[in-house]
């Protein structure tokens, strides 16, 4: 009976249009947005877990809606003369649900990240249960729906338990490590401490059993789903506190000045010991990648060489390494000036790139350096009306527009503004420069004078073949 009733259920639920809607929605949206970025195999598993809620809720309502079929309109007295007890399409649903979950699950993570492999090089080290988690939160929800239906009779109580799960899941920035005991935990960075994944796996898929147990308990204590709640619940308590108790990344002190000895000890070896990097040359120049982003160096490469090749000879051989940062812990990085992040793929990284060896080549990232002070961090180096300001802005337009100070992404939580300030006129040059088909020869033979800082835009532009057209006064406390 539980059989046929089992391959009844699973038929309905494999040709539910809600489950499989979801299913798509999930892996379209998710794939949406990220298509600007760089294929990460850190961080897209964790992404799309996050998004697999949804499918999750979904899976809960079928369920739920599933479960309490037999207790709607008259469906009592409907189903009392059949062999089959309520405990038999309970047990059913317990076995179709959770694999059909799965199913869908599957599809919409896996196929999610068959995607992002295929859309570009990949980065990053691959935790494979961050995406089985994925999968085992759906089969939570399907268990969770059918006990949900089985103890309830109301239609309203399946989108209520959806509704507090994914207000939860939606506040888990501020759940603190509370938030690792529900289903997904999708607070990351890819140059964060490793996560808890397996452990959080295993108490993911014990509360499953728990809530299929409770299903069957609601007919009557019998032995066997009595014994599987109590053993689910032996593994899934010490797994969910272990969870629970993972340090956070560490915070940094205030009033001090941060060093590598504040970075995270669980990643400082990682990200600042001997074997923290891999590098390799190309035209000469050096590229550093963390251990599984080396396949990024090209996109680094599309970046950097650009500008690189209109440089001095002699500039172009002491051109400092490319060597990646790691955001969280930048403060202890002083391994050079041109700093890819730990992700790729935004426009303005391309930017970021290009300004540090912009500013490098002309010395205002120097400057920059001996104007700043602590006290007055928020005021930035004043270059307007130097002449390096507008070679700076023609060295950044080989691979982007230039344009006016701004900040510029970095990830989703960080961004970068430049320390320095220049203005329309700067830009307005920069673009004229970049339209002269003989730039790039008049930039070379008279470098040395155009990167001196007391050289004025009105002094330079002779000697690029710029007629005067925009009013370029010296900054009140230039940047020197």
């Amino acid at each position: 009976m539980t059989r046929r009733l089992f391959l009844f259920e699973a038929r309905r639920l494999v040709r539910h249009p809600l489950v499989w809607g979801a299913t798509v929605l999930v892996l379209a949206l998710q794939t949406f947005l990220s298509w600007d970025q760089q294929p990460d195999l850190t961080m897209d598993p964790v992404n799309a877990s996050g998004l697999a809620a949804c499918l999750a809720s979904a899976v809960l309502l079928v369920a739920s809606l599933a479960t309490s079929r037999d207790g709607r309109h008259g469906m009592p007295e409907s189903l009392a003369g059949l062999p089959g007890r309520a405990e038999h399409r309970t047990c059913a649903l317990l076995l179709a649900t959770p694999l059909v979950a799965a199913l869908a699950a599957t599809v919409a993570v896996g196929g999610y990240l068959a995607i992002r492999l295929l859309s570009g090089p990949a980065g990053g080290r691959l935790d494979v249960w961050e995406p089985l988690t994925a999968v085992a939160a759906a089969v939570l929800a399907a268990t969770l729906g059918v006990a949900v239906g089985r103890w309830t009779r109301w239609l309203i109580a399946g989108p209520l338990v959806v509704a507090v799960l994914g207000f939860f899941i939606y506040m888990n920035p501020a759940n603190g490590q509370a938030r690792w005991l529900l289903p997904v935990m999708q607070v990351h960075q890819p140059d964060w401490p490793d996560r808890p994944s397996l452990v959080h796996l295993v108490y993911v898929l014990a509360v499953a059993a728990v809530f299929g147990g409770i299903a069957l308990l609601r007919h009557r204590v019998r032995p066997a789903p009595a014994v599987a709640v109590v053993v689910a619940l032996a593994v899934a308590v010490p797994s969910g506190a272990i969870a629970a108790s993972t340090r956070p990344p560490s915070r940094f002190p205030t009033n001090v000045e941060l060093t590598v000895d504040h970075v995270d000890s669980r990643v400082r070896e990682r990200y600042f010991g001997p074997d923290a990097y891999r590098c390799t040359e190309r035209q000469g120049l050096t590229y550093c990648a963390f251990p599984g982003y080396e396949p990024w160096i090209p996109l680094w490469e599309q970046a950097v060489q650009p500008l690189v090749a209109v440089l001095p000879a002699a500039l172009r051989a002491r051109a400092p390494q490319v060597r990646q940062m790691s955001p969280t812990w930048s403060y202890a990085d002083d391994s050079g000036v041109i700093r890819p992040p730990m992700s790729w793929g935004h426009p303005d990284q391309r930017r970021m790139l290009a300004e540090d060896v912009a500013f490098w080549a002309t010395g205002l990232y120097d400057s920059a350096t001996k104007h700043f002070n602590p006290s007055r961090r928020a005021a930035p180096c004043d270059v307007r009306g130097q002449a390096r300001t507008v070679v700076a802005l023609w060295l950044i337009g080989q691979v982007a527009i230039p344009e006016a100070r701004r900040q510029l992404y970095v990830d989703d939580d960080r961004g970068r503004l430049s320390g320095l300030d220049w203005g329309p006129a700067e830009i307005g040059y920069a673009k004229l420069l970049l339209a002269s088909p003989d730039a790039r020869e008049k930039v070379q033979a008279n470098w040395d004078t155009l990167v001196k800082p007391t050289t004025t835009i009105g002094q330079a532009l002779p000697l690029l073949g710029l007629e005067r057209e925009f009013n370029a006064p010296t900054g009140a406390t230039p940047c020197l």
